[in-house]
């Protein structure tokens, strides 16, 4: 039969060329949503390890179990939906407890954090920034001077979370077995300033303590203005 004319063969390589750039560029799409869905679980493993939280067996493996409030629910199916996460949690229908599945990752995260069924190190590398958000948001507790949030930490891991949250944030975390956090306007701020998700700042405004809501407002009128100043 013989090659194809030239016009022929320059149109095939043509279509050749497009659909292999085409395969790249999509396949590189695929792998860089899959990372970021396994950092977001990370996250959100890390963020309940520092919460209130217990380690269970199952059959297939270790599962991670943790109680909030009834009203913060929806701010945690914000984040299962958010980050794709719905297949990796469960509820318990019995006890009303939540659970991350056993995976791959909890078992990772575990292996570095864990010995036995109790937390005994913080890995930094893996205490990134959405983390901290996530934990705050889904166990921390509104109270008058700051925000509280209950955990199981031993004396000395919290001593080292207060350190990397000052590091972090700038500001206080106050140790005993339930930990305060204030100022907590650095916190709300910065989620401003970072677009966090809408469900996640609108609890951070909820949480934050009423007598620092005036200095954020004067600093938030400050921002719109100097962007106003510099959009002209």
């Amino acid at each position: 039969m013989g090659l194809p004319h030239r016009k022929e063969r320059t149109s095939a390589l043509l279509f050749c060329g497009v659909f292999y750039f085409y395969s790249q560029t999509n396949g590189r799409e695929v792998n860089r949503l899959l990372d970021k869905k396994r950092e977001h679980l990370e996250d959100m493993i890390v963020a309940i390890l520092l919460g209130n939280s217990k380690i269970t067996h199952k059959p297939n493996g270790r599962c991670l179990c943790f109680k909030i409030d009834d009203r913060k629910t929806d701010i945690l199916y914000s984040y299962l939906e958010g980050f794709r996460l719905e297949d990796q949690f469960n509820i318990d229908t019995w006890t009303g407890d939540f659970y991350v599945k056993p995976s791959i990752m909890l078992e990772n995260v575990l292996k570095n954090w864990v010995l036995g069924d109790k937390v005994e190190v913080i890995d930094p590398l893996t205490l990134r920034l959405n983390a901290y958000y996530i934990w705050i948001s889904l166990f921390g507790e509104k109270k008058p001077n700051g925000v509280s949030i209950l955990t199981n930490l031993d004396s000395s891991l919290q001593y080292t979370l207060t350190e990397l949250f000052y590091q972090q944030f700038g500001t206080r975390v106050y140790q005993g077995n339930t930990m305060h956090i204030k100022p907590f306007s650095p916190i709300v701020l910065h989620a401003f300033k970072s677009n966090r998700p809408l469900q996640e700042s609108m609890e951070l405004t909820y949480l934050l303590p009423f007598k620092e809501k005036e200095g954020i407002k004067k600093l938030v009128m400050e921002w719109e203005n100097e962007r106003a100043t510099y959009a002209y």
